[in-house]
């Protein structure tokens, strides 16, 4: 069974449109995976960076967050690894210009976090994309080391084929919620949560350098 046809199988199962003729994605060949450590400092940075937006958004007070996380960006030495959307985040003097629009985008990439930390054995199974994912566990795991190697140590690659595999499903459940939003009929998506398929699909895009994304602030899932 080819993997287009095994992630029909799961969509059939969870009553998600399928489009027969929706182009396939990359295969081993063809695909440009990030390396271990590439992985890991994204999805680290990124992630330390969703929490303060959370807090920012839950008015738990920015200079607290940024003072909490800062020093654990700095430990595994990844200031450096801030995008351009990142670094108003980890800095006093511009925290209190981003806008509640800005945090709430900003948490959302969460979700793409999920797919880097799935990808690297962080994350020992990816729920199936009906809520918003639980990452309490990585931030205790991620606070609880004392450097980047140490960081390292927990890395459990999956093999390209799992990574492919999880690609072209959340792919194709993309393309149902986009679906289902132009044609206002939600049933066609089954219980999918659209916000979380949207990231998610962003991540994975990133991980195998699909359409060309490799700038995390700008990549895009293509359905």
């Amino acid at each position: 069974m080819d993997r287009k046809t095994r992630s029909e199988k799961v969509l059939k199962k969870h009553k998600i449109l399928i489009n027969p003729t929706l182009s396939r994605i990359a295969n081993e060949e063809e695909a440009r995976l990030k390396s271990p450590e590439e992985i890991v400092k994204r999805g680290v940075t990124a992630f330390l960076t969703c929490q303060i937006a959370i807090d920012i958004l839950g008015n738990n007070g920015a200079a607290e967050s940024i003072e909490f996380f800062t020093p654990i960006l700095e430990r595994f030495g990844l200031r450096e690894e801030l995008t351009e959307d990142e670094k108003p985040y980890f800095d006093l003097s511009q925290c209190d210009n981003i806008t509640g629009q800005q945090a709430n985008e900003m948490q959302w990439r969460l979700e793409m976090c999920a797919a880097l930390f799935w990808a690297c054995g962080f994350i020992k199974k990816l729920p199936y994309p009906s809520e918003m994912i639980d990452t309490t566990k990585q931030i205790f795991m991620i606070n609880g080391c004392k450097n980047f190697a140490e960081l390292m140590k927990n890395v459990k690659m999956r093999s390209l084929g799992e990574i492919l595999d999880a690609t072209d499903l959340i792919f194709r459940m993309n393309w149902a919620c986009v679906e289902a939003r132009v044609k206002n009929e939600p049933s066609i998506m089954g219980d999918l949560f659209s916000d979380v398929v949207w990231e998610q699909h962003k991540g994975f895009n990133w991980l195998i350098g699909a359409y060309d994304a490799d700038d995390w602030d700008t990549v895009n899932p293509h359905t």
